[in-house]
């Protein structure tokens, strides 16, 4: 499967060049995203084992629309140049939608466990372009196909400047 990551423009990648999913650390995370991670997490290995951890998955995103609203997420990256890499994958990827999770984070939303449960439950791989807030998490490694610096902001969009 065909699908985008995000890094930033300073990481050094080749195309051909093989990634692994990350080792996220909880220690380095703000309070409450690492409260969110630690739920999601303990719900998954109880309710959802065959679903990939977050802590150690590769986010990817379907589209370019999802590059663009991840990227302006990402605070440390939007209005930046960044590195957008399209990558195939041959293991699965299992789209959820973030909508509850973002809400949440953000002070608005039901209870952390709901909030937990609800983003476990939208897995879909039907009607991806409808979910809100869609992205995908594999925990297999992925093979980069090309390169691209881009850019993003909140008033001007997805800008690809270059490719590598």
């Amino acid at each position: 499967m065909r699908v985008y990551h995000i890094v930033k423009d300073e990481l050094q990648f080749a195309v051909g060049d093989i990634i692994q999913p990350p080792r996220y650390n909880l220690d380095s995370m703000e309070p409450k995203k690492r409260q969110i991670e630690e739920e999601l997490e303990r719900i998954r290995v109880k309710d959802f084992p065959n679903y990939p951890s977050r802590l150690n998955g590769l986010f990817v995103c379907h589209d370019l629309d999802d590059v663009e609203f991840w990227a302006i997420q990402k605070s440390d990256i939007c209005g930046r140049i960044f590195k957008l890499l399209t990558i195939e994958t041959s293991e699965p990827v299992f789209w959820f939608s973030a909508e509850s999770y973002n809400m949440y984070y953000n002070g608005i939303g039901t209870s952390l466990h709901q909030t937990c449960m609800e983003y476990w439950e939208s897995n879909s791989n039907t009607g991806i372009d409808k979910m809100e807030d869609c992205e995908g998490l594999t925990n297999g490694s992925a093979q980069i196909v090309e390169i691209q610096q881009a850019r993003v902001s909140r008033g001007n969009g997805l800008e690809i400047i270059a490719s590598e």
